[in-house]
Order: structure tokens, then C-alpha cells, then sequence
């Protein structure tokens, strides 16, 4: 009995030993576990406000770019509209110069010929 005593004493002392030698690895293994899971979620979570805001500004910069469209279909119209204009403008100056070619007033025939050549510079600037 003596024999099995000093077993059971020595085995729970080794045992015990053994457990306090492989606790501290043990509980830290888990902290390590425990933290990179946490590390983990903190960067997922991370992603997940990354690709709300990429969203957000998504939508912003789409929205935007609507906008400038929307401005540069109507510049567009406009410089077309202007464009016309200025060919009527020179047209009528032409008959004008045409009509006073006619009547012979150098004076008005001079200013005509100087708003003519004056659109043309404007336009040729232009395009």
C-alpha cells in the first residue's frame, strides 16, 4: 500500500508539475486565438465601413458626373445656338454690303466689310 501511496503522491505531483509547466502556453495559445479573432472582426468590420463609404462616394461621383453631363449638353446647345447666330449675323451683313455696294456709301460698305471680317477672326478664334 505503501508502494501505491507514493505512486499516487508522485503522479499527482508530476501531474500537477506538468500542468502548471504547459498552463502558461495553454492560456496563451488561447489569448493568441481570443485577440486574432478579435483582430479579425476589427479588420472585416474595417472592410465593411471601407466599401460603405467606396459605395457612398460611388453614388456621389456618378451623381456628379450626371451634373456636368446634364451642363455640357446645354453648353453644347448654346455654343451650337451662338454658332448659328453668328452665321445669320454674317449673312445679313453680306446683303447689306451687297445692297450699299448698289447705292455706293463707302463709308457704311467700310463698317459692314469691318464687322464681317471682325466674325470671321471671332469664329476662326473660336474653332
Amino acid at each position: 500500500m505503501e508502494s501505491s501511496l507514493i505512486t499516487s503522491i508522485g503522479a499527482l505531483l508530476l501531474g500537477g508539475s506538468a500542468a502548471a509547466l504547459f498552463w502558461k502556453p495553454l492560456m496563451a495559445g488561447l489569448a493568441t486565438i481570443i485577440t486574432s479573432n478579435r483582430a479579425g472582426g476589427e479588420i472585416i468590420t474595417s472592410y465593411k465601413e471601407q466599401v460603405v463609404w467606396l459605395k457612398e462616394a460611388n453614388i456621389a461621383l456618378r451623381k456628379e458626373n450626371d451634373d456636368l453631363r446634364t451642363r455640357h449638353e446645354q453648353n453644347m446647345r448654346c455654343i451650337s445656338s451662338l454658332e448659328t447666330d453668328m452665321r445669320l449675323m454674317k449673312n445679313s451683313l453680306g446683303i447689306l454690303r451687297t445692297m450699299t455696294e448698289v447705292e455706293q456709301s463707302d463709308k457704311f460698305s467700310k463698317e459692314i466689310n469691318r464687322l464681317i471680317t471682325t466674325l470671321e477672326t471671332i469664329s476662326d478664334d473660336n474653332c
